[in-house]
């Protein structure tokens, strides 16, 4: 019986460990990504509309259009996406793009950029760190009631 517990525990730190690891290998990506990427402003150019999700609705991706340092016009749609339109015609933003894949483009935002790292980091922390307070409040509950 007192196995359940220590695999128990051994696999949430190892889950907190790996969603902690999935998080800092995204944090990395997007620090490189912006070190070697180019900025500019993009125009808002409509929305592509996919279905799907939970709720069965649809979702808007915004589509931004842009023009390379060496005056390449360059067309992308965002990843994220959302049931309203947060863009009006024609809105200019701030983008990043990679130089030699201009279609590697994102929006400067941090919705964009750092939640997907941010909540990877913060559940890996919060499983790990967790599952090892608990562990040392009940070990230090047991040696009181010896």
């Amino acid at each position: 019986m007192r196995k359940l517990p220590t695999i128990l525990f051994a696999s949430v730190v190892l889950a907190g460990l790996v969603l902690l690891g999935l998080g800092l290998v995204e944090l990395g990506s997007t620090a490189v990504f912006l070190a070697t990427a180019e900025q500019t402003d993009a125009r808002f150019a409509g929305a592509v509309a996919r279905s799907g999700g939970n709720h069965g609705g649809t979702f808007l991706y915004p589509t931004f259009q842009f023009l390379t340092r060496d005056g390449q016009a360059v067309t992308f749609t965002s990843s994220s996406g959302a049931t309203g339109q947060p863009y009006s015609d024609g809105e200019r933003v701030r983008i990043a793009y990679d130089p030699h894949r201009p279609e590697n483009a994102r929006l400067l935002s941090f919705l964009t950029l750092w939640i997907a790292p941010v909540l990877l980091c913060a559940a890996g922390l919060l499983l790990a760190g967790g599952a090892v307070l608990v562990r040392a409040g009940l070990a230090r509950q047991r040696r009181g009631r010896a």
